[in-house]
């Protein structure tokens, strides 16, 4: 694939394609807001690549946050060791970042609480500094994409309000006008990243897509959107995502220890059904590439070829589109005149998903890896009560993938 086409405020990339550099969101925004949609042939686009600290690249699978610009505009890299580095904020939202981190990971902690919490999180490995940056500190964490061949990632900002007590009323503002109906759900789309295994492409959705999605449009155009491939829903991936946000919303339910305001779920799953078996989590160091997992895998060699032979031969089969599944769930979802439910109408509706729940090699439970953790901590408070508000959005998250799950 040659080139980038610009479809409402994503773009997609062919299986041999890199991803453009961090000056497309900007020029992209540019010929959206000026010209409408249009095509781009890719040669045109800029790919001068800003300054960047010796040992550290731009991470190829971010969704959402601030992207490294230089200097100038300081974002996310990855280091040469694998994992990934958030430049801290002004204070008092870098420090009190950092200082929430520290907390969480501090090897003295006792508190029940708190090493359940350390389970949710990225990996914190400290703070970091470059010799080219000496002004600024990074934050080293987990690179939570690292073990997924073709991650299919989403950034979910949680909580009916995501302006902090500390907000003034600009800033209320500001936060309310960017998706009107955060505080209904409880959570709204930034961006993200989907792979369809039978066309071999990679789409991203900006932040600018996510705020366009409109009350009856957050489950079928945003989840729905998230979980779709060509012949069906990822419900796979969907039943394991909710079995692990369960987990999250158990620790919200019993701790009274912080209030968390703009901070963010990061959801992701392996969009290449064909590297199922290889990217199975080992029951012993939950990796996918550890040499414990290789010796299991000689064991069922056989039983994994015939399984991937069996998923080849879906690739071809005409099955129902996700797109007729999601414009079906959209006419259901508009039709709905009752407002008490936060989650869309999706009654009556048959999903086709015979290659990915009728084929053993893509279908099985266990065999895929995907992930959820807790991100972005500028806006934690202490408290001594229960945090209503993310959790208001955490319960209506899972209701609603309940929905797709059910459909």
């Amino acid at each position: 694939m040659s080139g980038i086409s610009v479809e409402g405020n994503s773009y997609f990339l062919g299986a041999g394609d890199m991803p453009p550099g961090v000056y497309v969101d900007l020029f992209m925004e540019a010929c959206l807001r000026l010209c409408g949609k249009r095509s781009m042939d890719y040669n045109e686009v800029d790919e001068k690549q800003p300054h960047l600290p010796k040992g550290a690249s731009v991470p190829r699978n971010q969704v959402a946050g601030h992207k490294h610009e230089g200097r100038s505009k300081l974002g996310l890299l990855e280091h040469e060791d694998g994992t990934i580095l958030k430049a801290l904020q002004k204070p008092p939202r870098g420090t009190r970042e950092l200082d929430f981190y520290r907390k969480i990971f501090d090897e003295d902690c006792a508190d029940k609480d708190i090493l359940q919490l350390q389970q949710l999180l990225p990996q914190f490995y400290g703070s970091f500094q470059f010799d080219e940056y000496p002004d600024v500190t990074y934050l080293k964490l987990e690179n939570l994409v690292r073990k997924f061949k073709k991650p299919c990632v989403v950034d979910i900002k949680m909580g009916k309000k995501t302006y902090d007590p500390e907000a003034g009323p600009a800033k209320i503002a500001k936060e309310m006008t960017k998706f009107p109906h955060v505080e209904k759900f409880g959570f709204q789309f930034t961006g993200m990243q989907t792979y369809d295994p039978v066309e071999q492409r990679i789409k991203f959705y900006d932040k600018f897509f996510c705020r366009k999605l409109g009350e009856n449009e957050l489950l079928t155009k945003g989840l729905g959107t998230y979980f779709s491939i060509k012949h069906g829903l990822r419900k796979d991936a969907i039943k394991v995502l909710i079995e692990k946000l369960k987990e999250i919303e158990k620790w919200f339910e019993t701790q009274r220890r912080f209030s968390f305001y703009a901070s963010s779920l990061l959801m992701i799953y392996e969009g290449d059904t064909q590297q199922n078996d290889y990217y199975t989590p080992c029951n012993q160091c939950h990796t996918g590439d550890c040499m414990c997992s290789m010796a299991d895998s000689e064991q069922t060699d056989s039983t994994d070829q015939s399984d991937n032979a069996s998923s080849r031969g879906t690739e071809n089969t005409d099955l129902t589109s996700s797109e007729t599944v999601l414009s079906e769930m959209d006419t259901a979802s508009s039709s709905r005149t009752d407002n008490s439910s936060l989650t869309a109408s999706v009654s009556n509706i048959s999903v086709d998903t015979q290659s990915t729940s009728g084929n053993p090699g893509v279908n099985n439970h266990n065999a895929i890896l995907a992930e959820v953790r807790m991100i972005d901590f500028t806006h934690v408070f202490n408290v001594e009560e229960q945090d209503d508000n993310y959790l208001y959005g955490l319960k209506n998250l899972i209701s609603n993938m309940q929905q797709l799950l059910d459909s």
